[in-house]
């Protein structure tokens, strides 16, 4: 019989691939080899990407568990219910990849955390493409490029989804650099009060709109001394996040944005500043501390009758929420809490930024203040727990919200400002105190 035909090659040289050999390989792909199914797609079907992200404690969460399993556990309902979304462009049906959550505790980091540098390393250190980040820590680890800027994303995205958040939010997750991450919510300030101790007419006041002459009354009803005059429940506390509030809403500025030149001499400032002067002086009706001290309060003391709060859950079941009263125009400072982030060690940062939004838009139900606006017209959906006027306060404060900058100088020549008038100090030596501090640290 005569000889089979030889098989001719593929190739030439050291390495010829026959045709029987390339069959051989394309049957063993197809029947699966472990090891390559991450890196290898059907033909004309996307691969699916792997994603991770990384939370730390974080207590804006509406259902908080207590220690990391049930913080581990909020993460992962988060994550459930973005898979469940499976018409969400940016969920991981459509956009296709897999999200898996992790929970750390950057304390108990071995060795401790004693320097900046150290802080980068660690968080540059985590096997993650999307993590959480406060507003300075997104700024902090932005600059070092340990996480990335978001705006050659946006620049590329026809979604708008960065006009659905506040924008003064947006403002604390960026620098010089860039946008660092997108807020999933807000801190706003509001008031805090136990309806029980106020007569129904001072409620209504609270509730309906209020100026700076109607919340000085009702502390001074709400304050209580003893027989010898001392003090067993002051009706008011303000500085829990400085002066911010009493600055703006009277139209005044601690510094030029743009110059940090001081202008806390203009009558405006003086004007704001004498009247929380006169609140712990004068009248009485608030304690002598400053925000750092505010909660030796609480401490010493009944609770204040009223006091300004940011909205990290409820302090008591019994107390309600109310929006600041009103000065010559409504401003209310807010923080942003949490954002997510690009991390430089994200493989697919195109499918990262899908996820993140996803998740930014899940989260939106999930947290006590979300960031994004439509969020928050329908809080009263998501916060069953809230009463119709405390929504309208909500809604209220971040309509009016204002960021709380976070540069040092400014930081430094508030603090000036809550320890002279804490002291007693007369504003104009408070003031000059203060524009030198802001100077000094500029």
């Amino acid at each position: 019989m005569a000889n089979a035909p030889r098989e001719r090659p593929l190739t030439r040289g050291p390495t010829m691939l026959t045709r029987r050999a390339l069959m051989a390989s394309t049957a063993a792909l197809a029947a699966g080899c472990s090891f390559l199914e991450s890196s290898f797609s059907v033909p004309g079907q996307p691969r699916t990407i792997d994603l991770t992200w990384i939370s730390e404690a974080y207590g804006g969460f509406r259902e908080r568990g207590f220690g990391p399993n049930g913080l581990e556990e909020a993460l992962k309902r988060i994550v459930a219910a973005l898979e469940e979304d499976i018409e969400n462009p940016n969920g991981p049906a459509k956009a296709r990849y897999t999200l898996t959550s992790r929970f750390v505790r950057s304390e108990n980091a071995d060795p401790p955390l004693q320097s900046i540098d150290d802080i980068i390393a660690w968080y540059g250190g985590l096997e993650t493409d999307l993590l959480s980040v406060p507003p300075l820590l997104a700024q902090m680890l932005g600059e070092r490029g340990v996480i990335l800027p978001l705006d050659q994303f946006i620049a590329t995205d026809d979604s708008e989804f960065t006009e659905a958040v506040y924008p003064y939010l947006l403002d604390h997750f960026r620098s010089d650099g860039g946008l660092f991450a997108l807020p999933v919510d807000a801190s706003p300030t509001l008031i805090h009060y136990d309806p029980k101790t106020l007569s129904q007419d001072d409620v209504s006041r609270i509730n309906e709109g209020w100026h700076w002459d109607d919340m000085l009354e009702i502390a001074e009803k709400l304050t209580e001394r003893d027989e010898n005059g001392e003090v067993q429940r002051w009706g008011l506390l303000t500085q829990h996040h400085g002066y911010w509030w009493a600055l703006w809403q009277n139209e005044a500025e601690l510094a030029d944005p743009a110059t940090m030149q001081c202008r806390l001499l203009e009558p405006a400032a003086i004007e704001a500043l004498q009247f929380c002067h006169d609140l712990i002086h004068t009248h009485q009706v608030s304690p002598p501390v400053t925000s750092f001290d505010a909660w030796s309060v609480f401490n010493a003391h009944s609770w204040p009758g009223m006091f300004f709060s940011s909205v990290q859950g409820s302090w008591s079941s019994e107390n309600r929420w109310a929006a600041l009263p009103q000065g010559k125009r409504h401003s209310v400072p807010v923080i942003g809490n949490m954002g997510i982030a690009i991390t430089a060690r994200a493989q697919n940062t195109e499918v990262a930024f899908k996820a993140l939004k996803g998740l930014v838009g899940v989260m939106q139900r999930f947290v006590e203040v979300p960031a994004q606006k439509e969020a928050v017209a329908r809080l009263g959906d998501f916060r069953k727990t809230l009463r119709p006027a405390e929504i309208a306060a909500f809604q209220h404060s971040m309509e009016h919200g204002r960021a709380i900058p976070f540069s040092r100088a400014a930081w430094g020549a508030m603090q000036a400002l809550e320890e002279g008038i804490a002291r007693g100090d007369d504003i104009l030596t408070v003031v000059n105190h203060a524009c030198s501090t802001l100077q000094e640290q500029s």
